[in-house]
């Protein structure tokens, strides 16, 4: 029979947990203590050692000398001993300051962070057609920044690469035809009730930001930028322009519009008033009479829409280009635009000559800090003949045989509020209406109505997470009304 095996050690599993215990509380109540606590004692016995403690040394560490007979015991056991026998305790004397090597000093000395020389011409660069922004919320118009991210580049020449992605999960509580965008103007009227859902990544953006050094070493800029959100989700063009000193020439936002007094919306259609036309242009800009005052003046691509009368077969012509200007005031705690539109409008009946007409508007916009972190903005724009710069008619019938032009009034206010680093709201109302003329039809659209209001979270730097409420009306030249509620969440994800 076998006897259980026994060992002349002995039985110590409890010892040991014990002081597995005693080590674990230890370390917890010294992982709670301040700085202060640890040294409070020593700095009672030892004022003259605690007073240098977090002061900063000079390199190279100068050699210190010991006295005669004297040697340091350890640094856990600052006391100096003397190597003379019959020492007594009481003469024991406190050792001399010692020399604290600070820890950012000792992996980092003498570094110095160099930026490249390459780099430093482009970052931190102002072009004059830029709206300068109050860093207040997010901003969904402006290119990306250049001073970090993906960028190559090479001997005076540099390019970033931008864009997002964003996927926008929507809701319709009402009708609405255009389902990828809160369109007032696609409201039905007296439509039978119906719900819809859409997902999407439409919105999704690429950009190709590029400068290089002319021979008189300022920047010269070319500007790509595009997005999916077309028919197929075919890749389309919104930006693309070159600009040097106060030149700039292609395809962009026009002059007409004020992107810093854009509304911060999910929503890709935004405000009914905001006019966010963009069209090839080439724009002066430059400084006016003071140096917080802008001037820009522009010629720009033309788009005259007509409502032609039923009894008339012909074509809208565009006999010039729109010539647009505007006035900007840039301070620190805001800024504030005036810009105007001028242009000729023409229609021709078959076989007759060009029929043309005078159109003009005027845009008025803001924006301006009310609190640290709340900033309120606003736009009034007016004008005769400038509907298609909100997507309607320059001009509609006023009779079975002939067209007049078509005056507009739309306004917009709206804030934006940062609660925290990471959360921030927009609030934006609108109305838009038209002065609709006798020969138009009676369910032709007479004013609409948009209102957003989302919540945003930032959980990391490049990583935005939404949801915003829409509500739109649109009322009928006959008075008829329809209105739709939309919720949209979004996700987008910013390139570096």
């Amino acid at each position: 029979m076998f006897h259980p095996f026994q060992s002349t050690r002995p039985d110590t599993p409890g010892i040991y947990w014990a002081c597995c215990l005693v080590a674990v509380i230890v370390w917890l109540s010294a992982s709670c203590l301040q700085a202060e606590d640890w040294f409070r004692d020593a700095e009672e016995a030892y004022p003259s050692v605690t007073s240098s403690f977090g002061r900063q040394v000079s390199f190279p560490l100068a050699a210190t000398s010991q006295p005669s007979g004297v040697m340091l015991a350890s640094h856990d056991q600052p006391v100096v001993t003397s190597t003379v026998s019959g020492l007594q305790p009481t003469e024991l004397t406190p050792p001399e300051p010692p020399n604290l090597l600070p820890v950012s000093a000792k992996f980092f000395q003498d570094e110095t962070v160099l930026a490249d020389p390459v780099l430093q011409n482009f970052t931190n660069q102002q072009f004059m057609t830029e709206s300068r922004r109050l860093d207040i919320g997010f901003d969904f118009y402006s290119a990306p920044s250049f001073n970090d991210g993906l960028i190559i580049y090479g001997d005076n020449v540099a390019m970033k690469i931008g864009g997002y992605v964003k996927a926008d999960f929507i809701y319709d509580f009402n009708p609405i035809d255009s389902t990828d965008s809160f369109v007032t103007t696609d409201i039905p009227v007296g439509a039978p009730p119906r719900t819809n859902s859409r997902f999407h990544a439409r919105q999704t953006r690429m950009s190709f930001d590029t400068r290089w050094l002319a021979t008189d070493d300022h920047v010269v800029r070319i500007y790509v930028e595009g997005d999916f959100f077309s028919d197929d989700d075919q890749f389309r063009l919104r930006h693309a322009y070159g600009e040097s000193g106060h030149l700039l020439v292609g395809r962009t936002f026009t002059t007409f519009t004020d992107t810093s007094a854009a509304p911060a919306t999910l929503d890709f259609e935004g405000s009914v008033s905001a006019v966010n036309r963009r069209q090839a242009q080439a724009r002066w800009t430059t400084l006016f009479l003071r140096e917080d005052l802008e001037m820009a003046v522009a010629v720009e691509d033309t788009r005259f829409i007509i409502d032609v009368p039923m009894g008339v077969m012909g074509e809208s012509r565009s006999p010039s280009p729109d010539f647009v200007g505007h006035l900007r005031l840039d301070k620190d705690w805001g800024q504030f635009q005036v810009a105007s539109l001028h242009r000729i409008g023409g229609f021709q009946p078959d076989g007759q000559d060009v029929l043309t007409r005078y159109a003009w508007g005027f845009n008025f916009t803001g924006a301006m800090l009310v609190r640290p972190r709340t900033k309120a903005y606003y736009q009034i724009v007016f004008g005769d003949g400038i509907g298609s710069y909100r997507g309607l008619p320059d001009a509609a019938p006023i009779s079975a045989t002939q067209s007049d032009l078509l005056s507009m009034m739309g306004w917009m206010v709206g804030t934006t509020h940062e609660w925290n680093d990471e959360w921030s709201s927009n609030f934006t109302y609108a109305e838009n209406r038209l002065d609709n003329l006798p020969g138009q039809d009676l369910d032709d659209v007479h004013k609409t109505t948009y209102l957003a209001v989302n919540l945003i979270w930032q959980p990391s730097e490049r990583v935005r997470i939404g949801t915003e409420y829409l509500y739109g009306i649109r009322e009928n030249i006959s008075g008829d009304v329809g209105a739709a509620n939309r919720l949209q969440t979004s996700f987008i994800f910013d390139l570096p």
